[in-house]
């Protein structure tokens, strides 16, 4: 089915992201790299940060795992829904917050994902 292998390529993109957020000796060098591309200086090591950076990787990876196993329907919604919620968090933290700029790339990976998931699951109907 058309809508399960589009769901699991979405999957598996975000797990490859969110693994480099998962694991403490990746996810500094990877914050860093969004940095340097928005021209941006990092900011000081902060645990706390750097702590939640790691969990949002971990869950990342979870979620993307799961869909890879079973990207039933209920998940693939879930998935879309959840990429535009992400996508506005982006927004909101580049645009009120002063995050880095190279962030808007992943408010189109997540718009692009949410329009394509969304369009798989019409057709699946």
């Amino acid at each position: 089915m058309a809508m399960r292998r589009i769901a699991r390529g979405w999957a598996g993109l975000d797990l490859a992201v969110t693994g480099a957020m998962a694991l403490p000796p990746v996810a500094g060098p990877f914050v860093g790299l969004i940095h340097q591309l928005s021209g941006v200086a990092a900011l000081p090591a902060d645990p706390l940060r750097d702590f939640f950076v790691c969990l949002a990787g971990a869950l990342g990876v979870l979620w993307a795992l799961a869909r890879l196993y079973d990207p039933r329907r209920a998940l693939v919604l879930a998935d879309t829904v959840g990429r535009v919620w992400v996508a506005a968090l982006i927004g909101w933290f580049v645009f009120t917050a002063g995050a880095p700029a190279a962030l808007l790339l992943f408010v189109a990976t997540e718009l692009t994902g949410a329009a394509h998931q969304a369009s798989a699951l019409r057709r699946a109907d």
